[in-house]
């Protein structure tokens, strides 16, 4: 059984985060090798197309990714301690 997928940023994982847009994609804040630990986490956001993968999304633009990865990092360490996340994620983004 898969485990229902959860966000500690927003509680609505209808609607596009940035924009509003319905029918989002899921974006991993953490991704690659660190996916699965997004979604232990609930580091993860909806993003319309255009915001995950288009044009001026968060996969086309680095530093949009270095934001989205400091708000990630922000709200964990609401719960957890910075030296938490580097174990988890490696290093710092803040």
């Amino acid at each position: 059984m898969k485990k229902e997928l959860f966000s500690i940023i927003t509680g609505d994982l209808t609607r596009c985060y940035v924009c509003g847009r319905p029918y989002p994609q899921i974006h991993h804040i953490m991704n690659g090798a660190n996916k699965k630990k997004s979604e232990k986490y609930g580091l993860i956001l909806p993003l319309c197309m255009n915001h995950h993968t288009g044009a001026a999304g968060v996969h086309s633009k680095p530093e949009k990714m270095l934001a989205m990865r400091q708000l990630g990092q922000k709200y964990f360490e609401q719960t957890h301690t910075r030296e938490e996340w580097i174990q988890e994620f490696g290093k710092s983004y803040l």
